[in-house]
């Protein structure tokens, strides 16, 4: 299989990196795009169609906070307002004084909902929202922080659509995704499963040095994990989600969302225009740290940097230490802004390789570094 697509001449680096994902890291499809300054540079993509698409998990959650960030932007949605000025229902069971900017910044303390729900009821938006504004939270709000692996599409869903209107995906299609020239749903439709890749669950990367007979893998799940990520046992494993059209065609906003490389640049690659300087800014400002006590157990402490939706990283192997604001999904797939350098990138790729930290898998470092060493 040859690389298709083209690149900038100064980025032929980048070429050679993707290439290497193949050849090195066992890549089967996968699809990188780079803009810098709005313009194209990188646009590849090797082992499939041009237009080819495929889930990439919480990487979704970027495009879901950007309909958040747009909205405080356009001044109707307030950060340090309660969340029942906008959802009333939501002051329930210690929640009352919940603020926006705690379900932005994985603080809510609502992982999931207590009453026994099926894969079938996703399709019941309001079943959902109505259990989560029941639920008494798994710590007290604001105290604390931890990724709300499937609950935070629809916390920030139902504020987008209380203030909006509209739902979480129309919302996400017409006021971003169609502006950005992104093929990108939070729904996606079955009109478009003929373009869908499948992908595949083939975990190098987690303990990658030790032999798996010498792993006590309960000791990396910590008290809050299995009902953060299945969303109390609703959604399912992610081989098993990833083949299931449920999991995609409702509006799910923490994972379910479909796109690709080109998609997930353009994106960002929109955002660096819309987003004014101050949002950035704030966006940039992480309001997190310590421990993020769902992803942390008592063999792996996890700190993230979360900025109002966005994973807000340091870069530190760049020559000056920036931050770039974005989301990576299970398995590997990213998408970030930099808007000090205005570069928008986007990585999607078939083989699924979990690791705690998406930003440590060497395929999207080599595709990133390149792209910066070819900057230098």
């Amino acid at each position: 299989m040859d690389v298709n697509g083209f690149v900038d001449p100064k980025f032929e680096r980048v070429i050679n990196a993707f290439e290497q994902n193949f050849a090195r890291y066992g890549d089967i499809a996968a699809q990188c795009c780079v803009h810098i300054g709005g313009q194209p540079v990188v646009d590849l993509w090797k082992g499939c169609k041009k237009d080819a698409v495929q889930m990439v998990f919480s990487a979704t959650k970027g495009a879901t906070a950007a309909c958040a960030n747009l909205l405080v932007q356009r001044g109707v949605l307030d950060l340090d307002s309660p969340v029942v000025r906008y959802w009333p229902e939501y002051g329930q069971n210690g929640k009352e004084k919940t603020l926006v900017r705690w379900i932005l910044s994985h603080k809510a303390g609502v992982l999931g909902p207590d009453p026994k729900l099926s894969l079938d009821d996703l399709s019941n938006w309001s079943k959902i929202t109505d259990s989560l504004a029941a639920q008494r939270p798994d710590w007290e709000p604001g105290t604390a922080y931890g990724y709300h692996a499937q609950s935070f599409g629809w916390l920030v869903g139902e504020l987008v659509r209380r203030v909006d209107g509209r739902s979480l995906g129309n919302f996400f299609a017409d006021e971003i995704a169609r502006p950005a020239k992104a093929d990108f749903w939070i729904g996606f439709p079955e009109v478009e499963e003929h373009r869908l890749l499948p992908v595949f669950l083939d975990n190098k990367g987690f303990n990658q040095d030790m032999e798996a007979s010498t792993i006590d893998f309960s000791s990396f799940l910590g008290p809050f994990l299995m009902k953060a990520s299945s969303f109390n046992g609703i959604i399912p494993e992610i081989e098993i989600a990833a083949q299931d059209r449920r999991c995609r065609a409702v509006e799910l906003g923490s994972a379910g969302g479909v796109t690709n490389g080109r998609g997930l640049s353009r994106l960002y690659g929109w955002l660096l225009e819309a987003f004014k300087s101050g949002t950035i800014a704030d966006i940039l400002r992480p309001e997190t740290e310590g421990t993020d006590i769902v992803l942390s157990s008592p063999a792996m402490i996890v700190n993230q940097f979360v900025g109002r939706g966005f994973m807000v990283p340091p870069v530190t192997w760049l020559p000056r230490t920036t931050r770039i604001f974005g989301h990576g999904g299970a398995g590997g797939s990213y998408g970030f802004a930099d808007p000090e350098r205005h570069i928008a990138f986007g990585y999607a790729m078939t083989r699924l390789d979990l690791r705690p930290d998406p930003m440590d898998d060497p395929r999207f470092l080599s595709l990133v570094k390149a792209v910066y060493d070819s900057l230098e």
